[in-house]
């Protein structure tokens, strides 16, 4: 099993690579405290970009945008473009804008349908896959 740390480190790798994959550059802070973990630029667009190492439960990542333990300002509080996440389980990878995000705490991404079939409300995996 993996420290937290490790599992940091091994998703920072594997969703920069994935972008590398799709074209993109992929900067990395020498700060490690710094505000995110990686820049990515294409087409000379460039992007901030805080990476998690999630697992899904029941088909489901939940993306949490606050860390209250350690008394941080939220991701959108501190300039952050989107959110990369490296969903460990499939080995998938996802980038979603901040534009996307609505909520304060959490953001819940469905890796599939639904078994009631909504789609309302739902945000689909699908939608923000590398």
């Amino acid at each position: 099993m993996y420290s937290t740390h490790q599992k940091g480190i091994f998703g920072e790798l594997a969703f920069s690579l994935r972008l590398i994959e799709r074209g993109y550059s992929v900067l990395q802070p020498i700060n490690p405290n710094s505000s995110y973990d990686l820049v990515i630029e294409k087409d000379g667009i460039f992007q901030k970009i805080q990476v998690k190492y999630l697992s899904s439960r029941r088909g489901v990542l939940r993306i949490e945008l606050e860390r209250p333990k350690r008394k941080t300002a939220s991701y959108r509080d501190r300039g952050i473009d989107a959110i990369g996440v490296y969903e460990s389980t499939e080995k998938r990878c996802f980038l979603i804008p901040m534009a996307s995000i609505h909520t304060a705490t959490d953001f819940w991404l469905r890796l599939g349908n639904t078994k009631n079939n909504q789609k309302k409300g739902i945000h689909f995996a699908k939608e923000f896959e590398l």
